[in-house]
């Protein structure tokens, strides 16, 4: 029997749901990641012209309860996974209740099929749920019954497929896409095995790593014992799917909480992840950042903990500090010689080299010129070197760095 969600269906689309079948099918990956998967698959099949006439998305996940379907599909801008939802997890990305109607971007039908454990019973059940586009508003489980099946998980169907092809899920621009959207995630995952595959063959989302290096760091606490940081820093390729952040993982290699690192407002491409891996994580309490009368106990304030984020912080701000005086520079020249902006005098390899100095010092000097301002603003610099400026113009931008 259909059930009617909390909204209209011109409400629902009015919404602000993704309008692109790539963005529509990253938000079905988040549901099954939120469900506690490690696993997703992602099958279709094309014919001699392209054509798919069906497109589905499973996930090993817990499946859906479905006496918590009213919860679930019945809410909208609302989600039971709210209740769970915490701003320092990387975990319950799904939390507003608007993921389920995506598929409306390119789908005319959606169907899910669950198999989930029944906490009364502790029976396997199973039963299918369906939404069409022309009345998201509506919902229609179906079929509940007990199941042989041993394994939880869903599968969502879509049907009646428009503006896509067999090309749209094979193409490198969505592969690139979902390595940009998931790759951070996975990397979070990767002791445990996660996985993305479409039609069978697992996303290589270390295709997107610029760099990586792996260091373990040592601290003692003022008992003395030792505690060992398995600490990876990443830099990527492209921009990701999440902020820049510190990711601490315990002993079980499950995240126990992030934190943002210092950078994450900075526009020079510096796109960068660090994993944070220890047993010191197995009894750490990372809500509690106040001051606490106990020493011993593991929180932010903890000596050790204190020590760490200093290191981390450091190790960041060296390795950004290298980006910049590197690649970075060597890209800005590169733009500045396409665009036409440097001054056509023989100064140029002594202006060159100046820029990427001062670059290295204080990229923000950089940002937000166009194409004209960067013209008068080198130039600029051109004259004040040929004049013998240039202890000058060094203390202007210690004077910046400064501030």
């Amino acid at each position: 029997m259909k059930e009617k969600v909390s909204v209209t269906d011109t409400g629902i689309q009015s919404s602000g749901l993704p309008k692109d079948y790539m963005e529509a099918v990253a938000e079905y990956i988040w549901n099954g990641f939120d469900a506690a998967a490690s696993v997703i698959d992602i099958y279709f099949e094309s014919n001699e012209i392209d054509t798919i006439h069906s497109l589905s998305i499973t996930d090993n996940g817990s499946g859906i309860d479905y006496d918590l379907l009213k919860e679930t599909f019945g809410h909208f801008n609302d989600s039971i996974k709210k209740a769970s939802f915490q701003k320092t997890s990387s975990f319950i990305k799904g939390n507003k209740g608007r993921g389920r109607f995506s598929f409306s971007a390119f789908s005319g039908k959606a169907v899910w099929h669950t198999v989930y454990k029944e906490d009364k019973t502790g029976s396997m059940m199973e039963y299918d749920i369906t939404i069409s586009r022309n009345a998201k508003d509506f919902y229609d489980p179906d079929g509940k019954k007990t199941t042989v099946k041993k394994a939880t998980g869903t599968t969502v169907t879509f049907y009646d497929l428009f503006e896509v092809s067999g090309f749209s899920f094979e193409s490198d621009e969505f592969k690139s896409f979902l390595i940009r959207e998931f790759g951070w995630f996975l990397m979070l995952n990767r002791e445990k095995e996660y996985q993305i595959r479409i039609n069978g063959v697992a996303l290589d989302y270390q295709a997107a790593i610029a760099e990586s290096d792996t260091g373990v760091l040592s601290r003692k606490d003022a008992e003395g014992n030792e505690h060992y940081f398995r600490i990876t820093f990443v830099r990527w390729s492209e921009r990701i799917g999440d902020k820049f952040f510190f990711y601490f993982l315990n002993s079980g290699q499950s995240e126990v909480f992030k934190d943002l690192t210092s950078f994450n407002n900075n526009a020079i491409g510096f796109y960068h992840s660090v994993y944070v891996e220890s047993r010191y994580f197995d009894a750490f309490n990372s809500r509690d950042a106040e001051q606490t009368e106990n020493m011993f106990e593991r929180t932010r304030q903890h000596n050790v903990f204190r020590e760490v984020m200093n290191h981390l912080h450091e190790l960041v701000r060296l390795r950004q500090k290298a980006f910049v005086k590197g690649e970075a520079a060597v890209k800005l020249l590169d733009i500045y010689e396409k665009n036409g902006v440097l001054p056509d005098t023989g100064n140029r390899r002594e202006l060159k080299k100046f820029l990427k100095g001062i670059f290295a010092t204080e990229p923000r000097l950089f940002q937000g010129l166009n194409k004209e301002q960067q013209r008068v603003y080198l130039g600029m610099i051109d004259i004040l070197l040929q004049n013998g400026k240039k202890e000058d113009l060094l203390a202007l931008v210690n004077q910046e760095t400064e501030a």
